[in-house]
């Protein structure tokens, strides 16, 4: 079975047009972006099967869900869809609210258990909808998708009405979930402080034209040792929980990753590494793309072509790279 979603379709709407053709990536969350007006939303309805009006082509994997004379129901793509508003039923708690499309989807009962887990829900499950917070709500309606057992997941800018505490409440549960339960997923996202700590790949829409994916490069490799989790030979400060992984990823917002030639010493950094530069290359938007290298990993990030040339960096030169907001992906 292929595992890309593929996708060669086009939209009118009014005066706007949307042409999205490209294959999408069916591993980890791929981020969607794009200003507001650009089609985002249009397009995940139109990958749910939500928006009639789309012609052309999409095939997950090797099922065509339109095109060639077919088109598959919502019902029969098997997508769980999380809104900006989380949409949960007022007059079921919280576990009454994931078993209803749990069962619904004839779903494994370890699905469920999964979910619960992942989610960090089973200390809520006879809370009344009413009684949570706008960032526990969230979490639930993540979860109500998930245990549908779904071969997608698409997620419609789910932190929107949230404060940012919150979404640093709810972007490590997102992650953990979507590893759990092995579903590919699709988030739209204005805010690429949250795409750049969740997603592998990103793509645009961009004057009406979905651009190629492009990988995320701002994730480090983490092992836990000696009660701490350390990042090749430097150990972090941040805190282990019980249910981390003993190794895996741990992706980072790169706005927050700060250069410098001394080592900063105590600060409020979560992670300080000693690292070189490897590259440095003009992207032709006034942007320099930095590639930084230390033991055992290497990233890049994004820094304006104007404070590199302020800062004298050059390939080859020694640096301390600070960063201040992580989330562990498994």
């Amino acid at each position: 079975m292929s595992d890309r979603l593929h996708l060669d379709i086009t939209l009118t709407l009014g005066d706007y047009a949307l042409t999205a053709k490209g294959d999408i990536p069916l591993t980890g969350i791929t981020a969607l972006e794009g200003a507001s007006g650009s089609g985002k939303t249009t397009l995940l309805r139109s990958i749910a099967g939500l928006e009639p009006s789309a012609k052309g082509m999409i095939r997950f994997g090797d099922v065509v869900w339109q095109g060639d004379g077919v088109f598959l129901p919502p019902q029969s793509r098997r997508i769980g869809f999380v809104f900006q508003d989380a949409r949960l039923f007022k007059h079921m708690d919280v576990g009454q609210n994931l078993a209803y499309g749990h069962k619904r989807a004839g779903a494994a009962p370890e699905v469920l258990e999964r979910v619960i887990a992942a989610l960090d829900l089973s200390d809520m499950l006879t809370r009344r909808v009413g009684a949570l917070s706008g960032g526990e709500k969230q979490r639930v309606a993540i979860g109500r998708a998930l245990a549908m057992d779904p071969q997608l997941l698409l997620m419609d800018e789910p932190m929107t009405g949230l404060d940012r505490s919150r979404r640093n409440e709810i972007l490590p549960y997102i992650a953990r979930a979507v590893q759990a339960s092995g579903c590919p997923a699709i988030y739209v996202s204005h805010e690429r402080r949250e795409t750049s700590m969740l997603a592998g790949q990103i793509m645009q829409i961009v004057d009406g034209q979905l651009q190629p994916p492009v990988v995320c490069e701002t994730s480090l490799p983490y092992e836990v040792r000696q009660g701490a989790l350390w990042i090749g030979g430097q150990q972090t400060r941040l805190p282990v929980s019980d249910g981390i992984a003993p190794s895996g990823l741990l992706r980072f917002n790169e706005a927050t990753v700060v250069l410098s030639v001394e080592n900063p010493g105590v600060s409020t950094a979560a992670v300080c590494l000693p690292a070189q530069l490897a590259e440095m290359a003009p992207d032709g938007a006034g942007m320099n793309r930095l590639v930084l290298q230390g033991e055992g990993w290497r990233i890049a990030v994004n820094k304006p072509q104007a404070k590199c040339e302020m800062a004298g960096l050059h390939v080859g030169q020694s640096l301390w790279v600070s960063i201040t907001e992580t989330c562990v992906m498994k």
